[in-house]
């Protein structure tokens, strides 16, 4: 009898010495998984957060102008409203890219484009940065429909106003977009481009193809600025795009990037040139 009560005694203790271990060991290893606790979580040491900041260039680039004026718009569109001008020599830290333009303050673009502008790395020069020159635009029909990105100084008068007068309005076109049967400054193509510019310049005319053209105009050899260059087999075969005639051997077209300067000694150009033209 002792014995087993001895027995007994000694399976008590083991028994009360094991419990609490392996209610520890159940405690601390609880999952959601099996319907025990979750653990306490870890408090982690929590940095105070920062307010979120508008968003600014970090590229430390500027954009220098190269051109004897630039139309600044009001947003990152070719169509957004001329807000102001930029001057030859400017320099302007740039904040922010978007759709081939360039913010060169809170609500003024500027074009990015190679033929207009040049940029760099680092800041603007203490001694070039100038004021961004902002007016209302003109009331005026032609010039406020007319308002684009200029491309380069214009070339010296010529003796006849309706030449000078076709080759500036092709001028405040260059940057408007490319757009198949386009012919507003929203979009255009070369034919819609020509009857625009020669329409607000002094001429009537109606929009036609470039075959058309080819037909109507007065052939010539010489050719001055305000005259038109005609190219064939192109997209098409005979006479199938054109451009403006500006002087020193360039043109302003419609191609497929949109109204551009362009050099008539590109080999492209060349192999596709059939004549100039007037009207």
């Amino acid at each position: 009898m002792l014995k087993k009560a001895n027995r007994t005694v000694m399976n008590m203790g083991l028994a009360a010495l094991l419990v609490p271990a392996a209610l520890t060991f159940s405690t601390t290893s609880a999952s959601a998984n099996d319907g025990g606790a979750a653990p306490a979580p870890v408090q982690e040491k929590v940095t105070p957060s920062v307010p979120q900041q508008q968003a600014t260039t970090t590229t430390n680039q500027k954009v220098i102008v190269n051109v004897s004026a630039l139309n600044i718009r009001q947003g990152a569109s070719f169509s957004s409203p001329v807000v102001g001008t930029a001057t030859q020599g400017q320099e302007f830290a740039i904040l922010k890219e978007a759709n081939g333009l360039v913010e060169i303050a809170p609500n003024k673009w500027i074009s990015k484009s190679s033929s207009y502008v040049t940029i760099a790395s680092g800041k603007p020069s203490a001694s070039q940065v100038k004021g961004v020159s902002t007016s209302t635009p003109s009331t005026s029909t032609a010039s406020t429909s007319a308002a684009k990105e200029t491309s380069t100084p214009a070339p010296a008068p010529t003796t006849s106003t309706a030449s000078g007068s076709t080759v500036n309005v092709a001028r405040s076109l260059v940057g408007s977009p490319y757009q198949w049967a386009g012919n507003t400054p929203s979009g255009f193509d070369c034919s819609g481009f020509i009857a625009y510019v020669f329409n607000h310049s002094g001429h009537s005319i109606s929009r036609t193809s470039v075959a058309n053209y080819w037909n109507m105009a007065t052939k010539i050899s010489s050719p001055q600025p305000g005259d038109l260059v005609f190219f064939q087999n192109t997209y098409t075969s005979g006479p199938s795009h054109m451009g403006i005639y500006i002087g020193n051997g360039q043109m302003i077209h419609a191609g497929s990037h949109g109204v551009a300067v362009a050099d008539l000694d590109v080999s492209y150009y060349q192999n596709h040139f059939l004549g100039y033209g007037r009207f």
